[in-house]
This record gives C-alpha cells, structure tokens and sequence, in this order.
C-alpha cells in the first residue's frame, strides 16, 4: 500500500531509492539528499517484505512528524525520494510490482537505485569505486556526460548474456528490481561504489558526489557545503559518561 496526497503531480518526475545493502551507503546518500534539498515527507509505503519499524523525525528535532519503514520525499526540484529503514525479509517480487504500478499511475518517467557492494569484490582499485548499470536512453546517448562522469560500467566478471551480468555483491535487491524495472519498460540506473562494513560516511559522500555529477543538485561540491543528518549524531550511541574518569 501506498499513501501519497492524490492532488501531487509527479508527471515527468525521477525517482530515487536505496537498495538495502552492504554498509546502507545508500540509504546514507538518501538521507543526505533529504537533508541538504530541504524535502519534506508526503507518504509512506507499507508491504510485507519489509519489517515494520515506527521512530521520531531523523531530520528535525521540533518536528511531530514519525518515520516509518518506508517513507517518500518531496521538494521543489522533480525528484521524488524513497526512504528505506529497515531490512527486507522473503521475496520482493510483490514490492517490485507495487513500484512498477505506482510509477506507472504518477507517470513518473525515470528511476535511480543506489546502493553498494563488497570492496573484495572490486578487481581494478586503479579506477574510480562508483560504477553503474543503466537502461536509461538519455544517459546512455549521452556520450560526452558519461566520459566527464566518475563512473564506471559494472561488467560482471566471467557473466555470459544473462542475469548474473547484472549481479552486484552484497547489493541487495538492486540488481533485481533494475532488470524488472528494465523487462516493463522503465528508464532505470543503478549506481553504487565498493565498500566495507563500518563508518560508512565517506562512501555515502562518493556516492552523493557521483550522483550529483550527472543531476547537478548542489553547487558547493566540498564537505564543508554538505548538511548532515541531525540523526547521524546517534549513528554509534552515545559518547561515555565523564563519570568514568
């Protein structure tokens, strides 16, 4: 199920989701999307492949809003932002078909999943770390962007013409959901950058970098231009009583 306000128009708009995965760097990226374009929550989506989770706002402090398990996201540019915060569980097919329905009724005309994968799994540590798959026509045809942008084309080792071509390790549902996206016909990319478990900002900033190359949402590209998250101040507890010294 999905609740948005019927009266917003999302015609024409792209939109942007984490795959749940290794580090959540693309969950991270999400919210630093959030934070820094000023969005502001219109809906939510419910559906059994997720666990059901309910919190405060992780965005404002004053605000009476919650957050659920899936959130959607709003502003004045024509991107709409879905927020993940919890793991998924069984099979995500029918999640997969909600997404492809709802696109289709809001005319929305492209999609972005972003998300990451295992660092053992990068063979070349010479070239950039984000790579990319994609079925979208005017980014493909688009020759000139693709050469000035940090990315590289996800080629899966020793993969013949099949689904393992598109196969990114520990990213989740990402892979999947880009090929049902790509079989009904919807614009698709995938962008993801090669990580490790642990404090996962400074992928979450790659991420947030490369992504901003091609959409050119952000001016200032250096940290210092770069809100984060009031949530991220919790991201690991907190700090130890000065009791103890």
């Amino acid at each position: 199920m999905i609740k948005i306000p019927e009266e917003i128009n999302l015609e024409n708009y792209t939109l942007l989701l984490p795959s749940v995965a290794v580090g959540n760097v693309g969950q991270l990226c999400i919210d630093l999307l959030i934070s820094n374009l000023n969005l502001h929550k219109i809906g939510s989506l419910w559906n059994s492949v997720f666990l059901p989770i309910c919190g405060l706002d992780p965005y404002d402090k004053n605000s009476s809003s919650v957050c659920t398990t899936a959130d959607f996201y709003l502003g004045e540019c024509n991107l709409i932002l879905l927020q993940l915060r919890s793991p998924y569980v069984g099979h995500s097919n029918d999640f997969f078909d909600q997404l492809v329905q709802f696109i289709q009724q809001k005319k929305i005309s492209k999609t972005i999943i972003l998300t990451s994968s295992y660092d053992y799994e990068r063979s070349d540590r010479s070239e950039s770390s984000l790579r990319y798959l994609t079925s979208d026509d005017s980014l493909l045809n688009n020759e000139k962007l693709l050469e000035n942008l940090s990315w590289k084309r996800h080629v899966k080792k020793d993969a013949a013409e099949s689904i393992e071509q598109y196969h990114i390790p520990g990213g989740g549902f990402a892979s999947g959901l880009y090929q049902h996206f790509k079989s009904n016909e919807i614009p698709c990319t995938v962008l993801f950058c090669y990580c490790s478990e642990g404090d996962n900002v400074s992928d979450a900033l790659i991420l947030f970098k490369g992504l901003n190359q091609w959409l050119n949402l952000f001016r200032d590209g250096t940290n210092n231009g770069i809100k984060y998250p009031l949530s991220w101040e919790h991201f690991f507890g907190n700090p130890p009583s000065i009791e103890m010294y």
